[in-house]
């Protein structure tokens, strides 16, 4: 409301002071406000360049100072040079010099405004701003599309639009008498928009633009295009997630729901993924040194041509980027905030949705980490990557760069295949390799302890095979495998599986009910070959037993700390239909980020 009142008022201001100077004045002031503008926007990238690569000057605020700059020392030595070579004056009727001046009076303010609001857009405010004027914003009343079942975003604007009237303006010129080996337009489609979704940050610390120094160059080096690949059917639910609210105060953890992501093709929709490679280059940087990839969708821009007219599109599905639903895709509103350590090479999946007929060029990262995107990139990929990410750029099957951090990461830990709701060993035994203090009846476990190498457990292809646990009647089994070394540097000790083994673990329902530990195992690698320890009673409570992690064979514990590939799996018995959110221990409470249910 701030800005768009002092615009607006300021484009008054200027169109009665010129329509008192009069038409002579006024096309003289237009002249030098037209060439001010071209000078502007035709060299503040220039400028900027010597100033972050050379000085090596903090770019979110050397790009508005850039475009500020060059506008108003070039307007103010045109307007000197004007009054000191043109002295006279044209004498027209005064109907004639108040209208032509107050016209061009308001063209000169239409401009000078525009430039201004442009140019303080452009600072780094973050995605919710102290002077409130958001381009981009959530409907307040968090309003459902029917179509989309995607919460409604208002599009805001100036109410004199004087930053489109000015872009316009210069879009002119660049395709016209000032047209260059690259229009103006082909990189930046929309200006205002792109200003706008480039100062979309998580918050003002986040870089609108990337940071050259000694430390890397964040223009050129800043993004990589690993794939790209015309996604020719929806992206189901089973493998999208979407939350409509926004984290709040009294909501920090809005409920992710599977939602289908529907390309409207009815309206000439396709959708274009990519798999993009964050480089370090490009991250945030904190006062300590440590980079961070923060970003929202908007910041990232697919642009190219429809048709021979320059297009530009933001990011609608975010994959391998929120550790809270693991290797599954997220449907991204403008104002979603993602987080990933800047270490080495992180790797995201963006999906871009497109009008028909785009040909793609180039695929921007912040302002100006851009790669090359084109339609040859799209017909040698053709098919999707095999494997879905997982947060901080690894594929599904763990091979993600992303340790976890936070305990919201723990899903992304977790085994799924081995997970979940099911009753079965983690592989097959011979009972008679196995025995020794353990109970089984015909092909399931009842209770007990046993513990060695797999080859050895599974014995000859002739001997009874266990394959099972045998579970309590009226209840499902649930069990949770995760990968130790990745879970440890999750805060406290919740999950502090190699340390001492006091923790008593528990898992916590959605509707708060919380359900005793029943079993744990451990596989580790010893002598080149899998290694087990298991532990399972169908009655916690009866048995005696504390539901600590007490591991019987020496170095264990040792092993579980110290290779990457150790797995650690708890076991729990619930009611038919549970739904359990996380685990919590003595050490606090850990969790999931997305629910693990079992069957009815």
């Amino acid at each position: 409301m701030v800005i768009n009142l002092a615009a607006f008022i300021f484009v008054l201001g200027i169109t009665f002071i010129n329509s008192l100077f009069g038409l002579y004045s006024g096309l003289l002031n237009v002249t030098c406000a037209i060439a001010a503008l071209a000078v502007a926007f035709g060299y503040w990238e220039a400028l900027n360049n010597v100033l972050t690569a050379q000085f090596n000057l903090h770019p979110s605020y050397t790009e508005p100072m850039a475009l500020v700059l060059l506008f108003v020392v070039t307007l103010l030595v045109l307007r000197l040079l004007s009054d000191l070579l043109l002295r006279g004056n044209v004498r027209v009727p005064p109907y004639a010099d108040w209208v032509g001046g107050g016209i061009c009076g308001f063209v000169i303010g239409q401009i000078c405004v525009g430039v201004m609001v442009l140019g303080f857009l452009m600072l780094p405010f973050g995605g919710e701003p102290s002077h409130s004027f958001v381009r981009l914003a959530r409907h307040p009343d968090n309003e459902i599309n029917p179509d989309t079942q995607r919460v409604i975003f208002v599009e805001r604007g100036l109410w004199l639009r004087s930053d489109a009237f000015a872009v316009g303006l210069f879009n002119l010129l660049s395709n016209g008498s000032l047209r260059g080996e690259t229009t103006f337009a082909t990189v930046y489609p929309d200006f205002p928009e792109w200003v706008s979704w480039t100062g979309n940050t998580v918050q003002p610390e986040s870089l609108t633009a990337p940071i050259r120094d000694d430390k890397g160059d964040g223009f050129a080096n800043g993004l990589k295009v690993e794939a790209a690949w015309r996604q020719l059917t929806d992206l189901p639910p089973e493998i999208t997630r979407y939350r409509a609210a926004y984290p709040t105060k009294d909501n920090k953890e809005p409920k992710y729901e599977p939602l289908a992501f529907r390309v409207r093709k009815q309206d000439g929709k396709e959708l274009i993924g990519a798999r993009l490679v964050l480089l370090t280059a490009s991250a945030d940087r904190d006062a300590k040194g440590t980079a961070y990839h923060r970003f929202r969708p908007t910041m990232l821009r697919l642009v190219g041509d429809v048709n021979g007219e320059p297009r530009q599109y933001t990011a609608q599905v975010i994959g391998g980027a929120d550790p809270r639903i693991g290797d599954n895709y997220r449907i991204a509103d403008p104002d979603a905030n993602f987080a990933l350590p800047a270490s080495g090479e992180v790797r995201i999946d963006a999906f871009f949705e497109v009008d028909g007929g785009f040909v793609p060029r180039f695929v921007e990262y912040r302002r100006h980490a851009r790669a090359p995107l084109t339609a040859a990139d799209l017909d040698k990929t053709k098919t999707p990557p095999a494997t879905r990410l997982a947060a901080g750029g690894g594929p599904s099957s763990g091979g993600g760069r992303d340790r976890a951090s936070g305990a919201a990461r723990f899903i992304n830990t977790v085994v799924r295949e081995k997970s979940g709701d099911l009753d079965r060993l983690p592989f097959a035994v011979s009972a008679t390799a196995a025995s020794g203090d353990v109970e089984f009846e015909g092909s399931a476990l009842v209770s007990g302890r046993f513990s060695g190498d797999r080859e050895r457990l599974s014995g000859t292809p002739t001997e009874a095979r266990v394959e099972r646990f045998k579970v309590p009647e009226g209840r499902k089994m649930l069990q949770i495998q995760t990968k130790v070394r990745q879970a440890e540097s999750l805060p406290g000790q919740v999950m502090n599986f190699t340390g001492g083994i006091v923790n008593q673990y528990k898992a916590v329902g959605k509707t708060g009910d919380v359900y005793d530990l029943a079993g744990y195992y451990a596989i580790v690698q010893r002598d080149g070959r899998e290694f087990i320890e298991l532990f399972y009673t169908p009655d916690p409570a009866g048995s005696g037993w504390n539901g600590m992690l007490d591991f019987k064979v020496d170095g264990m514990r040792r092993d579980l700390q110290n290779q990457d590939d150790a797995v650690l799996g708890l076991i729990f018995l619930v009611p038919p239909g549970a739904c359990v959110t996380g685990i919590q221990s003595s050490g606090g409470k850990v969790e999931f980020g997305e629910e693990m249910c079992v069957g009815a």
